[in-house]
């Protein structure tokens, strides 16, 4: 009976040895740019007072090192998978307690980014980067509390690639850490764009009025918003595919008089055509991010007052 006690208490001890182990081994930065953008967001040492929102196509796409300049501070806050709903919890709850009032937000307006099945970012799926104050605060919301715990632990949150890492799947550097400036980090990747995207996004009503709630709060904050939508690479682009998308984001610039620079569908340039410029589709490569930026800056003149 004893000899069986402790063959099982050897066998969970082993269990619970390989799964730390495991779980030591799945939380390894893969993101690089993700723990110094909520440090900046927690405890600022850039102060900018131009920010940049959005998705993973603004976070490899417009460098702040070519926006800057006196008198204007730049820092692109932008983060992978993020939609309106992340934004604003990010907003409300991490960015507008820490961090001082900005003068300006470029936000990285895309079309399909009022579809929460393609920008799934949850704000609890961040709780590793957060501060252990902070992080006990939010676990006073018992609903979401769980969530919170659970994704402190990689083995959990990253549940869906074990067997990817594991068995096969190579999970290959795409980013060039070196190359980080201000939340914008380089994205190379080789892959196909021949062929025309069947991507044909939904608009999810909760992420709309996100959005709206989110441009109120700026209103609110004496915060000037500006609307950029970066270059893609077009020919893989249907008309039928986009136009849902860009009816809402014309509409909401024309009612709340927000200026818009699109370079998806109005403002298109030799580099929405060049495929030496993209990553993919949709996310611009070092080079392609550096000619934009460039090209945004020159436009960005009759909106940033000094």
């Amino acid at each position: 009976m004893h000899n069986g006690v402790r063959k099982t208490v050897l066998f969970f001890s082993i269990l619970l040895i390989l799964l730390i182990l495991l779980d030591r081994w799945m939380d390894r930065e893969l993101n690089p740019h993700y723990p110094l953008q909520y440090g900046e967001a927690f405890r600022p040492t850039v102060n900018a007072n131009v920010i940049i929102l959005g998705a993973s196509h603004a976070t490899h796409g417009m460098n702040p090192v070519y926006l800057e300049g006196d008198p204007f501070r730049v820092y692109n806050f932008s983060l992978n998978g993020a939609g309106p709903l992340f934004n604003l919890n990010w907003y409300e709850k991490i960015f507008k307690k820490h961090h001082p009032r900005p003068r300006y937000v470029i936000y990285a307006v895309h079309w399909i980014m009022f579809d929460g099945q393609l920008l799934k970012r949850r704000f609890e799926q961040d709780s590793p980067y957060f501060p252990l104050p902070f992080l006990l605060k939010e676990l006073k919301d018992f609903k979401s509390a769980g969530g919170f715990l659970l994704n402190r632990f990689a083995l959990i949150r990253e549940r869906k690639h074990v067997a990817g890492r594991l068995f096969g799947k190579k999970f290959r550097a795409v980013y060039l850490p070196s190359k980080y400036y201000n939340g914008f980090i380089p994205f190379e990747r080789k892959g196909t764009l021949d062929e025309e995207e069947s991507v044909h996004p939904r608009i999810d009503p909760v992420q709309v009025k996100a959005f709206e709630k989110l441009l109120d709060e700026f209103k609110r904050d004496g915060i000037q918003v500006i609307f950029v939508h970066i270059p893609g690479y077009l020919p893989t682009r249907g008309d039928s595919t986009l136009s849902e998308g860009m009816e809402v984001l014309n509409q909401l610039s024309r009612e709340r008089n927000i200026p818009f620079l699109n370079y998806e569908t109005e403002r298109i340039s030799d580099i929405n055509m060049d495929p030496t410029l993209f990553s993919d589709s949709v996310h611009l490569n070092e080079r392609g991010s550096g000619r934009f930026s460039r090209l945004l800056k020159r436009d960005l003149q009759q909106y940033l007052r000094g």
